[in-house]
This record gives C-alpha cells, sequence and structure tokens, in this order.
C-alpha cells in the first residue's frame, strides 16, 4: 500500500518500507508512491530517511553550491511527517481542482497556502474578481477532501514599476549586481536586473520577460538605463515571465544582490523547501530600483496558478508574499527583482525564493514564478 486508507500521502510509512540494499530505482517509486514531491524523491537517500525519526519524514529544502565552478549539493532537513503529508494533499488537491476553477467566471487565482507547524493547517487560497465575488463565491466548495478552501476577492493585477546607485549605476563597470535598474524594448521597458542563472556551463542575467515586447524576445537587446547594450535574450518563457540574457564580453553579472546584506547567493529553495520556510514564519525580502530593499509581511502561498494577469496566462507555480508597507514593497520598475531569504547553511549567504513581477493593487501583496520552477528548465542559482 502506498497512500493512506483515505487516499491521502502517508510519507511516514517510508519508515517501514526501507529495505537494505534497496534500489535506486524502487527506492524512488516507494517515494513518489508514499507522496513525496519528485525532487525530494529524487534526491533523498536511505541515510537521510533512517535519520529521521519515527513521526518524522526528511525533504530536500534547497539545491546550492558555495562555488559556481562545483557541483550542486541539496539541503535536507527534517519536519514533522503530519505536516508535510497535509501540505502534500492540499497541493494535490489544488491540483485537481484547477481544471475547474480555470473555467469559472470571476477565478483569478487558486493557489496553496502551507500549514504552520503546530498550529493550522495548509489551505487552499481562490482568489476571484472583486467585481464577482459577491455573485460567484458559492460556486467554489468551502472544504474539499478535508482542506479548507478560502476566498479572497482581487481588484486587479499589475506589472511592477531606491538606492540611486541602483539606477544610476555606471555602464562602465564590469560587474552587474542584483538589483540594478536594466531596460528592455516594451512601451514600460524598465525593470530590476534578477540574478545571475547558470545552465550548460553558461552564465547568465535574469530578469522579467515583460520589460520586452512580444511573446517571445528572444534576440531583444538588454540595455543600461543610459542605452548602452549590456546583452542579448537567449531564452524566456512569457507564461512564467522570465528571461535569459547572455552579457556582452564587456559585462559579466554576480552571484549577489545589492544592498541585499548578504555576501552573494548560494542556491534557491524547492517548493518543499517554500513549504517549510512558511511554516515558521519566515519573511522573506527583495531589492528592486524603485523601492530598494524591502521584507514581506510573509509567504502566503507556494503554488499559485494564475489565470487572469497582464502577458501570457496562466502563470503557474507562482509564489504569493504578503505586502508589510502599505504597498511600499514594490513599485514600477522593480519588476524582474527576486526575492530571497537567509540560506540555511550559511548565515551570511542567502537562497533565491521568487521572482518579483507582479502586484494585487488591492492588497499590495506581489507575487511571480517560483525559482524552483527555473530549475526545472534546467537553470541554477
Amino acid at each position: 500500500m502506498t497512500e493512506d486508507d483515505h487516499g491521502r500521502p502517508a510519507t511516514d510509512r517510508v519508515h517501514n518500507e526501507l529495505s537494505p540494499g534497496m534500489s535506486r530505482r524502487r527506492l524512488l517509486s516507494s517515494l513518489t508512491g508514499l507522496g513525496f514531491s519528485q525532487v525530494t524523491a529524487q534526491f533523498l537517500t536511505q541515510d537521510d530517511l533512517a535519520g529521521a525519526a519515527s513521526d518524522q519524514v526528511p525533504i530536500v529544502c534547497g539545491i546550492h553550491r558555495d562555488d559556481q565552478n562545483s557541483a550542486y549539493d541539496t539541503h535536507t532537513r527534517n519536519v514533522p511527517a503530519d505536516w508535510y503529508n497535509d501540505y502534500r494533499h492540499a497541493t494535490t488537491v489544488k491540483e485537481n481542482l484547477e481544471p475547474k476553477l480555470s473555467k469559472q467566471s470571476g477565478v483569478v487565482s487558486v493557489g496553496v497556502e502551507p500549514g504552520e507547524l503546530g498550529g493550522d493547517n495548509s489551505r487552499l487560497v481562490v482568489r476571484m474578481a472583486e467585481s464577482k465575488i459577491n455573485r460567484m463565491m458559492g460556486n467554489v466548495p468551502t472544504e474539499i477532501e478535508g482542506v479548507e478552501v478560502d476566498v479572497e476577492s482581487v481588484s486587479g493585477y499589475r506589472r511592477l514599476g531606491c538606492r540611486n546607485d541602483l539606477r544610476n549605476w555606471s555602464s562602465s563597470r564590469r560587474t552587474i549586481h542584483g538589483g540594478y535598474e536594466v531596460q528592455g524594448n516594451a512601451s514600460a521597458p524598465i525593470g530590476t536586473t534578477g540574478a545571475a542563472a547558470f545552465k550548460n556551463g553558461q552564465r547568465y542575467l535574469a530578469t522579467c520577460q515583460h520589460i520586452f515586447s512580444g511573446k517571445n524576445v528572444s534576440g531583444a537587446t538588454l540595455k543600461h538605463p543610459n542605452g548602452t547594450p549590456l546583452g542579448t535574450v537567449k531564452m524566456n518563457r512569457c507564461m512564467e515571465d522570465y528571461a535569459m540574457v547572455k552579457l556582452n564580453a564587456d559585462y559579466r553579472v554576480d552571484r549577489s544582490i545589492r544592498h541585499s546584506g548578504f555576501n552573494g547567493i548560494t542556491g534557491h529553495f524547492t517548493y518543499d523547501g517554500l513549504g517549510r520556510l512558511k511554516s515558521q514564519g519566515a519573511r522573506t525580502q527583495k531589492v528592486g530600483r524603485t523601492t530598494c530593499r524591502t521584507s514581506f509581511a510573509k509567504i502566503q502561498t507556494t503554488a499559485e496558478t494564475i489565470y487572469t494577469a497582464p502577458g501570457c496566462v496562466p502563470k503557474p507555480y507562482s509564489v504569493f508574499h504578503k505586502d508589510d508597507s502599505g504597498g511600499s514593497d514594490l513599485k514600477r520598475g522593480d519588476s524582474g527583482s527576486i526575492s530571497f531569504h537567509q540560506s540555511p547553511n550559511n548565515s551570511n549567504k542567502c537562497w533565491l525564493v521568487s521572482f518579483i513581477n507582479y502586484e494585487d493593487s488591492n492588497t499590495n501583496d506581489v507575487f511571480g514564478i517560483g525559482m524552483y520552477r527555473l530549475n526545472d528548465f534546467g537553470f541554477g542559482f
């Protein structure tokens, strides 16, 4: 038997299914069958599992490397099995609910809000257009398979438009840091450098796609605020709203975010890792060219699918952050910035959480694609 008698994840049963000499293929099959996420199942070892108490399970919280030329490693932490089963169950319920909700008028998005350790369980958050919520919210169930479903109103999403050295950095400077202003060719072209990204041994500057004009912006030129060409977009996706820029030979993007308070970037949080961060009440931050460094009240949802927003939709795998400053966290020009949090294995470094590309104009909460999704496309940080 894999899942429990009610068809829910039963990851705690892994302690009864381990056997000496179990093949990697059989272990992977057992882990995914019990409800572990794909990334956690891919990297867990028998030693990881043996090191967890009977009421705990290990999860892969992040993927990191201290040096850009070294191999990537995983960071594993033990969490209460009942909390993880609940989080994974809510994720499955959300995935099953999406096809129905995406067709309903007024539904803007649906996401998973991870539960608190020792507190509330995971729940689903359905956001509906403010103009239709009173008429349509009756079509959304209040509970599905034991998972609470909350409905919140949204008046509309908008693209996001500091310190002087973020906006007016010298184009003669070879090194570019996260947080610096950059420009595309859209009608609102100003954005922010996110971070360095790596794929197949190549280094790219990651920013948002929507500062460029069009759905496929490969070949577009990224520019300095003074118009100096910095590089060319090599890869991009409209729904996830990211663009990877290969910089010209005169420039290099550093593994750091200017004014972040951390001495560099060494990795990113996985989907499971974001759930753990949320359960601990972690406050993430970002640095953008307009509002500089700001902190968010909390991570709200970790697997939001947005059906109504500027640009290409749906926007899956989005991470929502709760506003903590009355709308001063994000302004136009901050799009492309990336939220971050202290690395769990080095307090001097940070790991990336998600792009910060859009804002709810009613609540001032913000969202963007989770960096764990970019890892699916082969990018590391």
